[in-house]
């Protein structure tokens, strides 16, 4: 056996490492916007004045009785602060009690004055219900307005109002985000049955599948649209629209029961298939 005392054999020494010390409040962190100055080069010709804001991880950091200093200095500079009086165009105009200060909502009144059908605000979000044929004109003044910005799309999707009113029966659903001034905003559309909704393919390209699965699953016809036909079931189905509410589980026809000489009505059966019950 090797003795446990040989110099040799022991494991380096490393000095005992000094204790952690909490940044004092005057820390630089403890200030991320003062950080994010000190740090900027506005006059650099090379930076293009732009300025360099602190990194997540000295975000992070909290300073020591400064605990909320870091969200604090966060939300300056994400939120201009101010409501429609006292900035009518900054965040806080999106989340404004009165919902008619919403800056979409005076963009839409001011190009389009009788398009809006009615204002739904519940937690902090907007619904704006537009008449059918005015979607695709709401959707270019809002995506074009350099106020408010709307300049992506990011979703787009129907809803079958059946047995919740009287009419229209659908509404198309348009969901849009300003990714100048981080705010979403959802349209709604009510259109009927056989009603065409204006597409909104030449806005957003980006419209043409989700138009084309609407039109699949809801029977909806986009007026514009530059290839509209079924984009889940193929081509030739002709058993209506399954996302409708009064579309059966089993759907319309009757279907063959294999290793039997005989249909089963899909209407009257059960989801097993094995017959009426």
């Amino acid at each position: 056996m090797t003795d446990s005392t040989d110099p040799k054999r022991q494991p380096p020494e490393h000095p005992h490492p000094e204790p952690p010390v909490a940044p004092d409040s005057t820390a630089p962190i403890a200030d991320p916007e003062g950080l994010a100055e000190a740090v900027a080069h506005p006059t650099d010709p090379c930076v293009g004045g732009s300025q360099t804001e602190p990194t997540a991880t000295q975000e992070a950091a909290v300073a020591a009785g400064h605990e909320l200093a870091n969200v604090e200095a966060m939300v300056g500079r994400m939120d201009d602060s101010g409501t429609a009086d006292t900035d009518p165009w900054g965040r806080a105009a999106y989340v404004d009690e009165e919902v008619e200060r919403h800056p979409a909502v005076r963009v839409i009144r001011e190009h389009l004055p009788r398009t809006i059908v009615d204002l739904v605000r519940f937690r902090d979000e907007t619904t704006v219900h537009v008449r059918r044929q005015d979607l695709r004109a709401v959707c270019a003044v809002l995506r074009d307005d350099p106020r408010v910005r709307f300049n992506a799309l990011s979703d787009l999707t129907a809803v079958d109002m059946l047995r919740l009113r009287q009419n229209p029966r659908f509404d198309v659903v348009v969901q849009l985000y300003s990714l100048a001034n981080r705010v979403r905003l959802r349209l709604k559309a009510g259109c009927d049955d056989g009603q065409p909704v204006p597409s909104l393919v030449p806005l957003w390209n980006g419209a043409n599948w989700l138009e084309r699965e609407v039109y699949d699953m809801f029977g909806i016809v986009f007026e514009g649209h530059p290839n509209l036909r079924r984009m889940l079931l193929p081509d030739d189905w002709e058993e209506g629209h399954p996302l409708r509410k009064d579309y059966p589980l089993r759907g319309w026809r009757e279907f063959p029961v294999y290793n039997q000489e005989r249909t089963v009505d899909r209407v009257r059966t059960r989801w097993t298939g094995r017959g009426p019950s």
